[in-house]
């Protein structure tokens, strides 16, 4: 995988594979070519969305110190004061 592929970019180059792949006059071994591509691009979304989200992570207060939780655990607890 190219490593100076960004998630956006990858996006982008999924809905390039799309759009060729909807194209009827596309031979078997270039759309199973587009389609393998666009799998490892779906894995490396996913991987960066995983990522991402485990680095949504908010730092709260409590009495004894410092504490780390996930983003919704710290709405949770912001909105119930």
């Amino acid at each position: 995988m190219n490593y100076d592929l960004t998630f956006e970019r990858a996006l982008k180059r999924l809905e390039e594979i799309i759009a060729s792949l909807d194209e009827k006059d596309l031979d078997l071994e270039k759309a199973i070519s587009l389609y393998e591509e666009g799998m490892a691009l779906v894995h490396f979304c996913e991987e960066k969305l995983k990522q991402a989200r485990s680095r949504v992570e908010v730092i709260l207060k409590n009495k004894e110190g410092f504490i780390l939780e996930s983003l919704e655990k710290a709405k949770e607890l912001l909105k119930n004061g």
